[in-house]
């Protein structure tokens, strides 16, 4: 009876080794209103309701690029007098108030939730020549620092609930999933204010660790003699740290720089252009498909992935489905968006043949689902 927990510590074990060979996945969300941008609105008239729409729209061919230059391009001005074309849905609510910013009541009253078509966005950024940064993207850790007159706290838990919902509201805006650390005891006892204030990078990383996120934004926010807000951020993602300031009267405005800032990193880092090369065929093969509920998780996951274009079924063996996928842009898109997904990992010790299938002269990615 002990043989199988011992063969579950073996596969642990080669499992473990594994990853310090290939690439982890990283840690990420998948943004599910990415195409869904609410506009507040003066009234439910029809030249209201247009102008709200062409601003939605704006709004989100930026998230979806990542890009805060695309609607200004000449190549998608035509766009813009159709864009009822690539709207599936709009509503009207009721307009919240919560932030940071005191309500005018002269101030609109009602929002306009505008839900894009996902797929006819993409292909028109596409088409002219732009980036596509899909759904699944990579968490930013957000640790701030803030003076505020005399108080001095890092922002999380329960400390700093305003800046919390005003940089999630702006992360929101750009498509970015966040997070704030908890700022327990174990927060408290590795990262004080002072390391973040003075930017010290181990001091940082270090207490970062525990959330494994895949980006981290680091910044020191405090209100200047003249009255204005100063920002300063740093944005850790890769090798090279990312720094940027920003002042404004405002608190949201600086707020929003922060996450501007990082998004546009982000994006250059992550979002893909089709390269001439829309239409790319890759085969995947998937593993541990046993049941029907199998096959259809995996299919609606591929087919909610926004590098594919189109799939079809290859081939079924056993527990393993061959899929034929036609990609926008080349196959770094589509294994970025896998490894974002948290629904399939990559088989070990393959050699670019699916496993159980004949060699085919394409080389076939291959996966196995996570239960």
């Amino acid at each position: 009876m002990k043989i199988f927990p011992s063969i579950a510590r073996l596969r642990l074990t080669i499992f473990l080794a594994a990853m310090f060979v290939l690439p982890l996945p990283l840690p990420a969300a998948e943004v599910t209103t990415l195409y869904e941008v609410a506009i507040p609105v003066v009234g439910q008239g029809a030249e209201e309701r247009n102008r709200a729409i062409r601003q939605a729209f704006s709004e989100v061919l930026i998230r979806a690029s990542g890009d805060r230059d695309v609607p200004g391009q000449p190549a998608l001005q035509e766009a813009f007098a159709d864009t009822l074309s690539y709207v599936q849905q709009y509503r009207y609510h009721k307009l919240s108030r919560d932030g940071l910013e005191p309500a005018d009541e002269a101030q609109p009253s009602l929002e306009l939730r505008v839900v894009f078509d996902a797929r006819a966005v993409n292909q028109l950024l596409f088409n002219t020549g732009n980036p596509v940064w899909g759904r699944a993207r990579p968490t930013t850790l957000v640790w701030l620092a803030v003076q505020e007159q005399t108080r001095r706290f890092l922002v999380g838990g329960d400390t700093g609930r305003a800046f919390q919902e005003e940089i999630t509201r702006q992360a929101r805006r750009r498509g970015i999933p966040v997070l704030f650390p908890l700022m327990d005891l174990e927060d408290q006892a590795a990262l004080h204010f002072m390391d973040v204030w003075g930017n010290f990078r181990d001091s940082i990383m270090t207490a970062s660790r525990r959330y494994q996120s895949e980006a981290i934004l680091a910044g020191r926010l405090y209100r200047r003699q003249d009255g204005e807000w100063e920002g300063r951020w740093t944005l850790y993602s890769d090798a090279e740290p990312r720094f940027w300031s920003s002042s404004a009267e405002s608190l949201a405005t600086v707020l929003a720089a922060g996450i501007d800032g990082s998004a546009d990193s982000l994006a250059r880092r992550f979002a893909q252009r089709a390269g001439g090369v829309a239409g790319q065929m890759v085969l995947l093969s998937v593993s541990a498909v046993h049941e029907l509920k199998d096959y259809a998780r995996v299919l609606g996951y591929l087919e909610s992935i926004d590098a594919v274009e189109r799939l079809q079924v290859a081939r079924v063996e056993g527990d393993k489905v061959l899929f034929r996928l036609n990609l926008r842009g080349d196959g770094k898109g589509l294994r970025q968006a896998i490894a974002f997904g948290g629904a399939l990992a990559p088989e070990i010790g393959m050699d670019g043949a699916a496993p159980g299938m004949d060699r085919q002269r394409e080389a076939i990615l291959t996966y196995r689902l996570l239960q």
